[in-house]
């Protein structure tokens, strides 16, 4: 058992669940994960781990965790998605709606604005992830990756693509 699933393990039975080997494949699988995963593919992991998980195991496994903050939702494209969470601070998680590789960066000025603002207002956070969806710099397509590097709006003539011009055989209406 990795060290973030002894700790997601041992911050569920401290919340008061019990501890079942179901459970504890489920809590390996996210936890493994470099990126977010729907519940088919929490399921089709687990069962790796431990065969006789079920999908209800899975849906009472993620409850769990993200009732107590452990475990992080995210939304892409409608779709619902599921990824551990390790840090206990505010922080951002860069999300690929491609790939859906998951980045955890920390937050520094901008979290101290967010913190007075929380204050202020009396408002409590029950999770301290912000997402931010977008793609990774491995799925951006060729033309955004040149036009990037060559600064905005500029692209490498091998980089563009012009749809070749069909001739209109039609007659015009007037």
């Amino acid at each position: 058992m990795s060290a973030s699933t002894e700790k997601l393990a041992g911050a569920l039975s401290a919340a008061g669940y019990r501890l079942t080997r179901p459970r504890l494949a489920v809590i390996e699988a996210v936890s493994r994960a470099k990126r977010v995963l729907s519940t088919d593919e929490i399921l089709a992991r687990a069962r790796r781990i431990h065969p006789r998980v079920g999908l209800a195991t899975v849906y009472r496994c993620i409850d769990m965790l993200d009732r107590i903050g452990y475990f992080q939702r995210v939304q892409i494209s409608g779709k619902g998605y599921v990824t551990a969470c390790h840090d206990e601070k505010l922080h951002y998680h860069l999300v690929c709606r491609k790939c859906r590789a998951v980045t955890e960066v920390e937050v520094d000025q901008s979290a101290d604005a967010l913190r007075q603002l929380m204050m202020e207002t009396g408002f409590r956070a029950q999770a301290g992830a912000i997402e931010v969806i977008g793609l990774c710099q491995t799925c951006c397509s060729p033309v955004e990756r040149v036009s990037r590097s060559n600064g905005p709006g500029q692209l490498r003539q091998q980089a563009r693509r012009q749809p070749k011009q069909r001739e209109n055989n039609r007659p015009q209406q007037q």
